[in-house]
């Protein structure tokens, strides 16, 4: 199936979110690519599960992702926010060994999220 562009995918084949519990945590991962075109349906996901933890922490794994724009960046960042309003904390899983980590260490961010290396270490902190 094609997207309205011809040979484009639709964006919901671009990103797939995964939800599980695990140990008290609500974990989000995320597979593909976050941009402008898949990253309302993040924000819906990731906002619908720091409401739902009611304090308890909310893990966004984003090790299976190939690309985030700058757009992807400013979502995170909201997601961070909306946590802490809600007394949710936003843990967020990237590898640094992954592409994904650059625009992040890039724009500061890796000093305003709570970055972890694996789900297990989001999970347990």
């Amino acid at each position: 199936m094609n997207g309205p562009l011809g040979g484009v995918p639709p964006a919901e084949q671009l990103m797939t979110i995964e939800r599980d519990d695990r140990d008290g945590c609500l974990v989000l991962a995320v597979r593909g690519e976050v941009d402008l075109s898949t990253g309302g349906r993040l924000m819906e996901a990731g906002s619908a599960a720091l409401r739902e933890a009611t304090g308890a922490p909310v893990v966004l794994d984003l090790t299976g992702v190939d690309f985030l724009s700058s757009s992807g960046l400013g979502l995170l960042v909201a997601l961070h926010d909306d946590g802490r309003e809600l007394g949710a904390p936003l843990r967020v899983v990237v590898d640094p060994a992954r592409p994904v980590i650059r625009p992040i260490r890039t724009m500061g961010l890796d000093e305003v999220l709570a970055l972890y290396s694996t789900v297990d270490e989001a999970v347990a902190a």
